[in-house]
């Protein structure tokens, strides 16, 4: 596949532009350089964590400070190796907690009453807030409020009634024309067998 031939027929002007039909600097004029792949390992796959065989090196490196020049006789020269770090008596029963800071309590936010600065039967005046203190309301504006709430009240139950009226007249209609038709279905079965009685007689 021509690559350079296939993105010219799209509108690409040619090398060392950017794939943008009028500005160059709009997009990539170079193209992106993606890093070699030289292993044989697939695609994704990363370098396997046993390419570092520490315990390998660590056991090896015990393996050679053994003296076995005795007939018989091992003895052990390297004593300050990896393995010998993590022997048992040389870390301590606690080692991995020595990493931990302690720190302290948090205290809760909400105290007892007996440890708040400010008593329910101290004179002393609360503490300063900025929202203002409610405002009482006066016998006048008690009232208008009342009567405003009772007209709201009026007009909700007479939208309710009138409603209620509404649909009333609808189910009455509707029963009134079924029975209409009822009346209807009735006389013109009638009508049939008078007719069909007539024809008999005439016969």
């Amino acid at each position: 596949m021509d690559a350079h031939a296939l993105l010219t027929s799209q509108g690409w002007r040619g090398k060392g532009h950017s794939l943008h039909m009028t500005d160059d600097s709009i997009g990539l004029a170079k193209p992106l350089l993606l890093s070699r792949k030289d292993d044989t390992k697939g695609l994704g796959t990363k370098q396997h964590f046993t390419s570092d065989q520490w315990w390998m090196n660590a056991f090896d490196e015990q393996l050679k400070g053994l003296d076995t020049s005795k007939e018989g006789r091992v003895k052990q020269t390297v004593t300050t190796g990896k393995l010998n770090s993590i022997e048992k008596g040389s870390l301590g029963k606690y080692y991995l907690y020595t990493s931990f800071v302690r720190g302290g309590f948090l205290e809760g936010t909400l105290g007892d009453e007996k440890d708040s600065p400010i008593s329910a039967d101290s004179d002393e005046a609360p503490p300063f807030t900025d929202e203002p203190e409610p405002r009482k309301e006066t016998k006048e504006e008690r009232r208008a409020r009342k009567e405003a709430k009772r007209k709201r009240k009026e007009v909700r139950a007479k939208v309710r009634a009138a409603r209620r009226e509404r649909k009333a007249k609808a189910n009455k209609s509707e029963s009134s024309s079924d029975a209409d038709q009822e009346k209807r279905r009735r006389r013109a079965k009638k009508e049939k067998k008078r007719r069909a009685r007539q024809e008999k007689e005439a016969k």
